[in-house]
């Protein structure tokens, strides 16, 4: 089992930053943000949904730069495993554009849209949608050799391994796959983790590793708010999560992108690795 970081979860760091200060925390390999940053954000302070400075902007970069990121990560010692757009379901130009780019970089991932679901239409509808959009992004992971996974997601037609199975499970999983996200979990789509992963098989094919916690709403009409918390104490048990992922086999890469802001970047990967290290101990 191998470390990573989301670099959503570094927003204070340049991406020459962050691979310093992740071969300095003991990381192996890295799954970069992709998104357009507009000039009006990138005059705000850092944040993790916008101005992020450790972000491979989508509207701008070159092959040039993608193969300069790609040289520092290698020498480093480091694997660029993932680029992580923000898609649109249907969304079949913008996915090759992500997977050629995510290929030039080296990345084997990429992730790709899935309908969100607030009750404006009709579930089966959308799920008929995302299922002829996985079937082009299928045809496009076989022509680039860099897989597609949906995320399991609040808000999306795919909270839970159960449904994100539901999605999957007509394709091949060298070319479609889940990325299993527990944290999102604590919003919508909690299940049994091992019950998940089991259903899941062969399409379980990277993890995220963050926390949330359900707290006092402020009013009547809203009693409980979940929201992120620091990685160790939230809802999550990530020890019963290590757990079931090893009794199932998986052997795949752990993502932090954790949104608790407790720490600063460098120091919330260094606490990362050495918590995750006891916990894969104790497992």
């Amino acid at each position: 089992m191998k470390l990573s970081v989301f670099t959503v979860s570094t927003p204070d760091l340049t991406p020459e930053q962050l691979i310093v200060h992740a071969k300095e925390a003991g990381l192996q390999g890295i799954e970069w943000r992709y998104k357009e940053i507009s000039k009006e954000l990138r005059k705000q302070p850092p944040s993790f949904w916008g101005n992020n400075y450790c972000t491979i902007d989508a509207a701008q970069v070159t092959d040039t730069e993608l193969d300069a990121l790609s040289e520092s990560v290698q020498r480093h010692g480091l694997t660029s495993i993932a680029l992580a757009p923000y898609l649109t379901a249907g969304d079949v130009e913008g996915t090759e554009l992500a997977m050629r780019r995510a290929a030039r970089l080296g990345a084997k991932y990429i992730r790709v849209g899935v309908p969100r679901y607030d009750r404006t239409e009709n579930y089966n509808v959308l799920y008929k949608f995302e299922l002829d959009y996985l079937a082009k992004v299928e045809e496009l992971s076989k022509r680039y050799g860099v897989k597609g996974l949906i995320e399991t997601h609040h808000v999306t037609i795919a909270p839970s391994a159960s449904l994100s199975y539901r999605l999957v499970n007509s394709f091949d999983p060298d070319h479609i796959g889940v990325l299993y996200d527990p944290g999102n979990m604590v919003f919508e789509g909690y299940e049994n983790y091992r019950m998940g992963m089991e259903l899941l098989g062969p399409y379980l094919a990277h993890v995220h590793v963050k926390n949330a916690a359900w707290f006092p709403g402020e009013t009547p009409e809203d009693p409980w708010k979940a929201r992120m918390y620091t990685m160790d104490r939230g809802i999550v048990d990530w020890l019963q999560v290590v757990r079931d992922l090893k009794s199932v086999g998986y052997d795949g890469w752990f993502g932090v992108e954790d949104f608790s802001g407790t720490h600063d970047s460098p120091t919330m990967l260094k606490t990362y690795v050495n918590w995750f290290r006891t916990l894969l101990e104790q497992a």
